[in-house]
This record gives structure tokens, sequence and C-alpha cells, in this order.
């Protein structure tokens, strides 16, 4: 070790005791009770964040008889119970708050340039009967039937009608060649009628 090293100029060396005293001992404030305080017990309602200082003897005295709730009627109970639910924060049914507002979402979604209706239904694809532009399996379904986008239910039940005289065994003297079409053709149908289209 170098005593001339310039790291050994820089070390301190306290002298005397580092021991700091411990503060003096809280009492207990139960009335009558001289012994130290060791626990915290809580105020109560109305005085959130506020502790009574008790021995060990005396707070479980006070943890046999809180009771947080004392005082209110149980309606009061109740509502605080509910509102606890959601850590006593404001909340909204689905729908209500105005940023959930579908139709005015529509409303302000026509003032957007949207060439390709990708936001809201063009004119020309949306359906009369649904209001609305056709979903990917009703599409399907219609193409199923031998049919585009633009037929209409009258005719979707037609052509339904058509296929299934014309896929049916008893229409083929008890040929089941063209089972899996016939169910293609009915789960078509089925699948408009789910939606609405027919």
């Amino acid at each position: 070790m170098k005593l001339d090293s310039k790291y050994f100029d820089k070390i301190r060396i306290k002298t005397g005791p580092n021991k700091k005293e411990p503060p003096a001992p809280t009492m207990c404030e139960w009335p009558g009770c001289a012994k130290p305080s060791r626990h915290k017990a809580p105020k109560g309602r109305g005085a959130e964040g506020q502790f009574h200082n008790y021995c060990t003897q005396h707070v479980q005295e006070y943890n046999k008889t809180y009771n947080y709730f004392e005082g209110m009627k149980d309606d009061a109970v109740a509502g605080f119970q509910k509102d606890a639910q959601t850590g006593h924060r404001p909340t909204w049914k689905l729908g209500q708050n105005s940023y959930a507002n579908i139709n005015g979402m529509r409303r302000k979604a026509r003032n957007v340039n949207d060439p390709y209706a990708m936001f809201t239904p063009s004119a020309e694809n949306v359906n009369a009967k649904l209001g609305r532009a056709l979903r990917k399996n009703e599409i399907k379904a219609l193409n199923t039937l031998g049919l585009d986008e633009t037929a209409t239910s009258e005719k979707a039940k037609s052509q339904y009608k058509l296929l299934v005289k014309r896929l049916h065994p008893d229409a083929n003297a008890g040929s089941r060649e063209n089972e899996d079409t016939l169910k293609a053709v009915i789960h078509a149908y089925d699948t408009l009628r789910a939606s609405g289209f027919c």
C-alpha cells in the first residue's frame, strides 16, 4: 500500500460513535394505558389516512369492534360497495359516451373523402333490405347460389328453390351424386336467412 497515493488522501475515517438515538416511543392512546404503542389502527370513515397508536392488547380490542360502515344506512352501504367494484371511478354503459355513438360517427364520416368505401359503404354496395353493405359470408353464400351482390332476397329465394328441386336425390332417380352441392346450397341459404337477407 502506498501511503503517498492520491487515493489515500481522500479516505476519511469518522471518529466517535455513529449511532443515531432511536426516537422516543409513542404511548398508547387508549385512555388510562401507559404502554408504548407498536400498532396503528385506522380512525375510520371520513378520516382516511389517519391512525390511532395502540399497544398490542388495545389494538386487538379496537379491531374487534371496528366497523367502517357504522352509522351508514343500508342503501348507502350497498351504493358504496357497488362503487367499490370500479374503484369509485365513474363508468358509462357501452355506447353512451359521445365517442361510442356509431350513428354520430357515420354522420361525421360523410364529410370524409372515402372513394373506396372503406369506412362508409357506397350507395351501390348497400343492400336495400339490410340497409348496409353485404358481409363476406353473405357474398359467398350468394355466389354458392349462383348469384352476385346485386341479387335481391326474392331472387335468392327463387334460386334456392330451383337448385333444391334440381339437386335433390328424388329428382335424380335416387342418385346421391349431388349431395355435397345440395348441402352447400342449403347452408348458403341458411346463412342468408340468419343474416336477415332472406
